[in-house]
C-alpha cells in the first residue's frame, strides 16, 4: 500500500474516533452508569457521605424548641448527622421569625449580619459546609454602578471576615444567589414561562446585568482569598441556576447566556426541572454535564464544579409510598455519586409549602402534617420523613454496602 493509502486509512480512523467521542451518550449507557453507583443495588456508600448530604433551613411552618429558629434548625441538621446546611442570609430575615427578636439596624451590612448572635450560634454548630443564599441588595436585572460597587464591597468584607473568623477551623462557606433563572425571568408566573411565551424586550439588559453582578461577586471572593493568609476555612462563590433543561433546548437562560461569559468557583443547580417529571435520573445526569460544558471555572478552582443546591420530593403532594420515595432518592443520589457532585442539598429541613387552601405565615405555625406539601426531613409531628429515612440508612452505613449490612 502506498503512503497515500496509509494516510487515508489513518485519517479515516481519526475521523471515526472523533465522531465516536462527540456522539451523544445513550440513555441506556447513562442508566447503566447510574446503576453502578446505586446503594440499593449494592454500590458502596462513600465514607464521606455525611459531608455531602445536607438540607436548607428557611421559612418552615413549625418548630420544636424555644431556641431562635435559625439556631434550632442548624442544630437539628447536625443532630440528624448531616454535614451541609443551606441558610438564607438577607437583611430582612423573614424566614426566621419563631422565637426570634432580630432588631436589625436599617443599614446593616452583610458582615454585621454574619456577626449577629443568631448567625454566630448557627455557624458555631460543627458542620462542614454552610451555603449562604445572600445579597447586599443589588438589583440583579438592572444593576447600576453604585449597586455593583456596594455588592462587591459587602461580598469582599463578608468573605474576608469569614476567612479570618474561622481560619483555625475546617469549614466551608459558599456564597450564592437564589435561583438565577427566576431572577432573569423576573418572577415565576406565566410571563416567566419562556418557551411558551416570548422573553421580554429587555432580555439583553438583564443578561448583561447578571453577568456584571456575578463578576463583581467572584472578584470580591477572589480578592478576599488573596488578602487572607492561608486559612483552614474556605470561602467560595457559586451561581445558582434552575432552568437547565430549558437551556438545553436553546431557551435563554443563565446557563446559556451568563455562565460562558464569566468565571465562577461553582455552579449550584436547583434541579426540580430534572426531577419533577423524570424518575430515571437521565435528565439530572445530562443536566450536570450540560452545566459543566457551559461554565468557566475560576482560576482558584481550575475545574468545573457543579452541586445540587436544591432538590426535593413533596411527600404529601405526590402521595408517593415509602418504597417509591426510597427508589427515587436512590436514583438521584446515584446520579450525583456517578457525577462526583460534592453536595446534595435537600429542600428542606422543615416544610415551607402549605397545602391547598391553607395559609400559615410566621409567626403562625402548625403541627399538622396535612397542612403542608411535605418538603421535609422532619414532619410537623416530629417524625422523620421518607427522605430522611433513606438518608439515615446511608449515614449509618457510610463506607459500606447496604446489601452486606442487610444480611448481618
Amino acid at each position: 500500500m502506498n503512503s497515500f493509502g496509509w494516510k487515508y486509512i489513518i485519517g479515516l480512523l481519526v475521523v471515526q474516533i472523533a465522531t465516536a467521542q462527540n456522539r451523544p451518550v445513550s440513555d441506556a449507557s447513562i442508566l447503566r452508569k447510574i446503576e453502578r453507583f446505586s446503594p440499593l443495588k449494592g454500590a458502596a456508600i462513600p465514607a464521606d457521605i455525611s459531608h455531602r448530604l445536607g438540607a436548607t433551613h428557611v421559612g418552615g411552618k413549625y418548630f420544636f424548641t424555644n431556641e431562635p429558629y435559625l439556631v434550632e434548625g442548624t442544630k437539628k441538621l447536625k443532630e440528624l448527622g448531616l454535614g451541609v446546611c443551606k441558610l438564607w442570609m438577607y437583611k430582612n430575615p423573614s424566614g426566621y421569625q419563631y422565637n426570634s427578636d432580630w432588631n436589625l439596624p436599617k443599614n446593616i451590612s452583610l458582615t454585621d449580619l454574619a456577626k449577629h448572635p443568631y448567625y454566630q450560634a448557627a455557624f458555631a454548630v460543627p458542620l462542614t459546609t454552610f451555603v449562604l443564599s445572600t445579597s447586599a441588595g443589588v438589583n440583579m436585572n438592572q444593576a447600576d454602578s453604585a449597586g455593583l460597587a456596594k455588592e462587591e464591597k459587602e461580598y469582599y468584607d463578608l468573605a474576608l471576615y469569614l476567612l479570618e473568623k474561622y481560619q483555625d477551623r475546617d469549614v466551608e462557606f459558599i456564597l450564592s444567589n437564589w435561583e438565577g433563572d427566576w431572577i432573569l425571568r423576573g418572577g415565576v408566573g406565566w410571563e416567566a414561562q419562556w418557551g411558551r411565551v416570548a422573553p421580554p424586550p429587555d432580555l439583553s439588559t438583564r443578561i448583561q446585568s447578571l453577568r456584571r453582578v456575578f463578576e463583581v461577586r467572584q472578584r470580591a471572593v477572589d480578592n478576599a482569598r488573596k488578602k487572607m493568609p492561608p486559612s483552614r476555612c474556605k470561602v467560595y462563590h457559586a451561581v445558582e441556576v434552575n432552568k437547565v433543561i430549558d437551556a438545553s433546548f436553546g431557551i435563554p437562560s443563565v446557563t446559556n447566556d451568563v455562565l460562558p461569559f464569566i468565571q465562577v468557583d461553582m455552579v449550584s443547580w436547583s434541579a426540580y426541572d430534572a426531577t419533577d417529571f423524570d424518575k430515571t435520573g437521565i435528565d439530572l445526569f445530562r443536566g450536570i454535564d450540560y452545566i459543566r460544558s457551559k461554565m468557566q471555572p475560576s482560576d482558584f478552582m481550575k475545574k468545573p464544579i457543579v452541586f445540587i443546591g436544591e432538590i426535593g420530593i413533596p411527600e404529601m403532594a405526590t402521595k408517593n409510598l415509602p418504597e417509591e420515595f426510597r427508589r427515587r432518592w436512590d436514583t438521584y443520589l446515584s446520579v450525583c455519586l456517578a457525577q462526583q457532585v460534592p453536595y446534595i442539598i435537600h429542600w428542606e429541613l422543615y416544610c415551607n409549602e402549605t397545602g391547598k387552601d391553607v395559609k400559615i405565615d410566621q409567626p403562625a405555625s402548625t403541627m399538622n402534617n396535612r397542612d403542608l406539601n411535605g418538603f421535609w426531613l422532619i414532619r410537623p409531628d416530629g417524625k422523620q420523613g421518607f427522605a430522611m429515612d433513606y438518608f439515615a440508612q446511608l449515614l449509618k452505613n457510610a463506607g459500606r454496602r447496604l446489601s452486606v449490612i442487610s444480611n448481618e
